[in-house]
């Protein structure tokens, strides 16, 4: 969002500001703050588009959903950048493919055999799990690439909190 409107809708929605005031702050007429505030809000209303996925991107989450509802850990493993970062949200992180490869035998020993599908979080693309006993039962995963080495994980399975706030478009 702009600036302007995020000012607008951050002064007048949340603060609970006068349009004469906000105005004021942001030295500008009434009738400008009207007009980003009425931008701003059907911003703020409306789903994110879908980013471009390339084909080469769209074949790699597959592959990547493939291997892990194949449970082929280690081919996951092999995936993994020398430097890779993991976040598993909301507080562990882990860098490096040593103490990242962890994370996979995590999913291995795990009694919940999660299905992972491609699908657009918030317009960019990611993975939902799903526990196939729960549908109900489901979190996100983000995955970044370079020169087809995965070199980011954000996991939020100990944060399915996010789900109510985040639109997810299957791919």
């Amino acid at each position: 969002m702009p600036p302007p409107q995020r000012a607008s809708v951050v002064l007048v929605d949340i603060l609970g500001y006068s349009l004469a005031e906000t105005a004021s702050i942001l030295e500008t007429t009434v009738g400008a703050v009207k007009a980003t505030l009425h931008r701003g809000r059907a911003r703020l209303a409306a789903p994110p588009a879908p980013a471009a996925i390339d084909e080469q991107e769209k074949l790699q989450l597959r592959a990547y959903a493939d291997l892990f509802n194949a449970r082929q850990f280690d081919a996951l493993r092999d995936l993994l950048a020398a430097d890779v970062q993991l976040t598993l949200a909301p507080a562990m992180r882990r860098a490096g493919k040593a103490e990242v490869s962890i994370y996979f035998t995590r999913y291995s020993e795990n009694p919940i055999a999660w299905r992972v599908e491609p699908v657009f979080v918030d317009g960019r693309p990611g993975l939902l799990a799903t526990d196939p006993a729960d549908a109900d039962s489901r979190f996100v995963v983000l995955l970044d690439w370079s020169d087809g080495r995965i070199i980011r994980i954000r996991d939020f399975t100990f944060a399915r909190y996010v789900m109510g706030g985040i639109d997810i478009v299957r791919i």
